[in-house]
């Protein structure tokens, strides 16, 4: 109840600090910014902001799985955003979606994992420890769920059986999220509450090693917060990850430690051009060297605007805040090319399961928000606002 009461508390105060007067915005040197279109809209039902999770569609070819809030997992044409199938769940959603072959794996509230089918049949369901706010790692035979208690579990991919698990120290604090577990040949790896990285053998659950990202220190609970809830990345034999009030780093599969840079974040790194980008806490958008973690270039146009995950798309890297304004800025030099303000429709929300008097309301503050990291797609960028509306948006780019 103490750490339950520290989140809630911690959020509050996050929510209550990332609202900043409106400046105006200036595209440089840009003669002719790139703009931005909707192709498409689509609506998943109540939004993620009252519960604070940030579901990700996950594409297959032409296919686009996403999950909502609510509770329901549904199939739709990446072309034109029409709905292929739905299934409704008992529980709201809070860690998925996760596609791998014909399998589609969930999250509920209620702490359990649910294998689904491509076609949406449910295949299992088992019990986690407790509840899951991430997607889960996925191989040939296990599925690897990380929970908010700091647990890691492997689940046998075909029956749902539990294989193993791994409980980390947990501090007393700490923010509501966890690491996506990146699954290896050998190892599957992920980040702690702790500030820790990871890596346990894949087929036992036993630690291999562990790198230290980031060191508590403070006067308070909320100084010493040094979560890793960004994802892992592995990219040409190098493991990538960042920590809050901490430090990006490039590890090796053995647990060596190439570069460590400073970079506090909540979002995991993204890796384009060569490159390392990162969406910091305040606001900062930082470029590193891939090769030596050397700054490349800092853009701190957007500080103090709540940036969520930075994603590369085209030459552009695309990123949204907690106001709903969606940025482009180049891959080069961070430059910042196009800002647009993607406001829901319409601007009020049903609400199921009430009075026909009192069934919607209006959509206010967090609700215009996007925290649900994008998705680069070969038609466009797919964009979940925190009102639950999923949408395509297309770059055409300057001339």
């Amino acid at each position: 109840m103490r750490r339950f009461v520290g989140t809630l508390s911690l959020l509050a105060m996050l929510a209550g600090c990332s609202t900043v007067a409106e400046q105006p915005f200036a595209t440089s040197a840009v003669k002719q910014p790139p703009s931005v279109d909707i192709e498409w809209r689509h609506n998943l039902g109540p939004g993620a902001a009252s519960r604070l999770n940030h579901l990700r569609p996950a594409l297959a070819g032409d296919t686009l799985y996403v999950a909502s809030a609510a509770g329901e997992v549904s199939a739709l044409s990446l072309e034109d955003g029409s709905a292929l199938w739905s299934l409704a769940l008992e529980q709201p959603i809070t860690g998925g979606i996760r596609v791998d072959g014909d399998d589609l794996f969930v999250a509920t509230q209620d702490g359990r994992l649910h294998r689904l089918s491509t076609d949406g049949e449910l295949q299992w369901s088992a019990a986690l420890a407790s509840e899951s706010v991430s997607a889960a790692g996925v191989d040939a035979e296990r599925v690897y769920v990380h929970t908010i208690d700091g647990r890691l579990t492997a689940f046998d991919r075909n029956s749902g059986e539990q294989r193993w698990t791994y409980e980390h120290a947990m501090p007393v604090l700490s923010v509501r999220g966890t690491s996506s577990p990146l699954v290896l040949e050998q190892l599957v790896v992920t980040g702690f509450a702790s500030g820790k990285v990871v890596a346990l053998d894949k087929r036992l659950g036993i630690p291999r090693w562990d790198v230290r990202l980031a060191i508590p220190d403070g006067r308070s609970e909320l100084e010493r917060l040094v979560d890793i809830d960004g994802t892992p990345v592995w990219d040409n034999g190098v493991i990538y990850a960042a920590s809050y009030h901490g430090s990006v780093a490039a590890l090796s599969p053995r647990g060596d430690v190439r570069w460590k840079e400073d970079g506090s974040s909540y979002g995991h790194p993204e890796l384009a051009l060569g490159s390392l980008y990162l969406s910091l806490a305040d606001g900062t958008v930082q470029a590193y060297d891939l090769i030596n973690g050397a700054s490349q270039w800092q853009q701190t146009a957007l500080q103090g605007k709540a940036l969520g995950q930075i994603v590369a798309y085209d030459r552009y890297l695309a990123v949204a805040d907690g106001e709903g304004y969606f940025y482009l800025l180049s891959q080069v030099d961070g430059e910042l090319l196009a800002r647009e303000r993607l406001r829901p429709k319409p601007l009020h929300q049903n609400v199921p399961n009430s009075p026909e008097m009192t069934n919607w309301h209006n959509l206010r503050g967090r609700d215009f928000g996007i925290s649900a990291p994008m998705v680069a797609t070969d038609r466009g960028l797919l964009v979940t606002s925190n009102s639950g509306e999923l949408l395509l948006l297309t770059v055409h780019a300057d001339q």
